[in-house]
């Protein structure tokens, strides 16, 4: 069996990356699976990334960190191996980004709808008779619909 060099790799990838366009925001845990040519397979594990970057401890010294581009650019990760190793069959083919945990998003359309839902429940159970003062959105949800139910 002869193996295979990099001038034997096809021009396009044989699966799909499923890569993020941006780079994920800082607080976010992903994994990194890594397809070879030769079918075989590599991951980095859960890493989170920081603000220096991606590392798997919570306290990252320098060198256990990972830019983006380094985890996701598969041509620099193929030069790096044949730099390192020349005339190494293992390249890198595809790649799949899993992300595991995200941080929360500041949505300002989100907080504007929920204001404005806020808004209606407080309008809809003064208009039915119910006492608003003092209590809170989902109390008057409860209210409205339980007096909603008695009505049909």
């Amino acid at each position: 069996m002869i193996g295979m060099t990099t001038d034997a790799s096809p021009a396009k990838p044989m699966f799909e990356h499923f890569v993020p366009e941006a780079e994920p925001p800082i607080g976010t845990v992903a994994s990194f699976h890594y397809s070879f040519l030769s079918g075989g397979g590599s991951s980095t594990g859960y890493l989170m990334r920081g603000p220096s970057g991606w590392s798997a401890r919570p306290n990252p010294q320098r060198h256990d960190l990972s830019t983006w581009e380094g985890l996701t650019d598969l041509e620099a990760r193929n030069a790096d191996i044949q730099q390192r190793r020349p005339g190494s069959t293992a390249v890198f083919t595809t790649l799949d980004v899993r992300i595991h945990a995200a941080p929360p998003e500041d949505r300002v359309g989100v907080k504007a709808r929920l204001v404005k839902l806020q808004h209606t429940v407080y309008s809809a159970a003064e208009r039915v008779g119910i006492q608003t003062e003092g209590a809170s959105h989902i109390d008057l949800v409860t209210a409205i619909t339980n007096l909603a139910e008695v009505k049909s």
